[in-house]
This record gives structure tokens, C-alpha cells and sequence, in this order.
């Protein structure tokens, strides 16, 4: 009897085992392939100036297209495929949004919005070097960013290119929005006046 309880606590401690080991083996894979993909995306982020692509962006239900224009950093201009003919400039220091049929210009300082944060590309970095990516599947990796006032900014980068795939995120009125890339290209000349708001009476 003695003998045979001997044994299979023997039996045991070579489960324990071999469990332990599969979990080391799992866990140092994971942290490595981990480490690997942040300096991938900070390498791919360091060497990328301006993006150039369509987009889709959705707000709550409504959803619109166009294409869009950043050089890092805080500068963007998207121009909207709708009857609004709106457009979207940030020039560094506010957000504005056209609305040229109208004649019409609403103005934001960039600080209150998520575009300070997604237009900052040190910002971007210092989040992957820092964090884990809070999502990753076989076409999307996901990191998450929560700024002072506890607003969330998901940014999503594609698995394979390490290329920027989009946001999500809330407006100033709580609204759901996703904005998602399509047809990317990098590092296409583009001059900083590109991004110069006009005045209303010149629309």
C-alpha cells in the first residue's frame, strides 16, 4: 500500500511538472513575441511622417466616408463625401470643422479632443513601449489609452503590415465613433501649408 502511494504521488509531482513547464515555455514565448511587436510598431511609427488614405467613420449610427491626410505631428485634413461637403483640419494648435455648403466653421482646441493624442505619434510610442496591447487577433492589434478625464481611446494597428488601422472612441457628446483606415500610404510629401484653415468668407 505504502509502495503504491508512493508511486502516484511520484505520478503527481511529474504532472506538476510538466504543467510548470508548459506554462514557463507559454508565458517567455508570449512575453517575447510581445517584446518583438512593440519594437516592431515603434520602428514602423519612427519611420512614418505623413499617412495618407480613405477612411470610414462612423458616429453611433451614422456612418460616412472620405479621404484623409496626417503629418505628424497634430496635423490633419480630411475632406467628407457627403452634401455637407465637410472637411476636417487640425493645424496644430485647433480642430475645425468645415462645413462648406453652409459657409460655416466650427472651432476646437485640439487639447479637448482625441486628435491630440492619436496626431502625437510620441504619444502613440510611449503607450506601446509602456503597455501591453490590450487585443490582438489574427488581423488586428489592438492598445488602449485612458487620457485625465478617463476618456478611452482605442487605436488599432494591422497584424501583419504593423500599418494604422483606425480609432475608436467618444465625441464631446458621448457619442460612439470609429474611424477606420483603408488604402494607406506613408511618407508622401506634403506641405505644412496643405493644412491652413481658411476664413469663413472665403469658403
Amino acid at each position: 500500500m505504502l509502495e503504491k502511494e508512493r508511486s502516484c504521488s511520484f505520478i503527481l509531482l511529474k504532472k506538476i511538472f510538466f504543467f510548470f513547464n508548459i506554462f514557463f515555455i507559454l508565458f517567455f514565448t508570449s512575453y517575447a513575441f510581445a517584446s518583438d511587436l512593440q519594437k516592431d510598431l515603434i520602428n514602423k511609427l519612427t519611420a512614418t511622417s505623413t499617412l495618407t488614405f480613405n477612411f470610414i467613420q462612423k458616429i453611433s449610427d451614422k456612418e460616412e466616408i472620405g479621404n484623409c491626410f496626417i503629418k505628424y505631428p497634430l496635423l490633419m485634413k480630411c475632406n467628407y463625401k457627403n452634401l455637407k461637403q465637410k472637411i476636417l483640419i487640425s493645424n496644430g494648435k485647433k480642430v475645425v470643422i468645415i462645413k462648406k455648403k453652409y459657409k460655416k466653421i466650427y472651432s476646437y482646441p485640439i487639447e479637448v479632443t482625441p486628435l491630440f493624442f492619436i496626431l502625437k505619434k510620441e504619444k502613440i510610442i510611449n503607450l506601446i513601449r509602456k503597455t501591453q496591447p490590450t487585443y490582438i487577433n489574427s488581423n488586428l492589434i489592438e492598445f488602449k489609452f485612458i487620457d485625465k478625464k478617463e476618456n478611452i481611446i482605442k487605436i488599432f494597428f494591422d497584424k501583419n503590415s504593423l500599418n494604422f488601422k483606425g480609432w475608436e472612441t467618444t465625441d464631446a457628446y458621448s457619442n460612439y465613433v470609429s474611424f477606420k483606415i483603408n488604402n494607406l500610404i506613408t511618407n508622401n510629401q506634403i506641405m505644412n501649408s496643405f493644412f491652413k484653415i481658411p476664413k469663413e468668407e472665403d469658403l
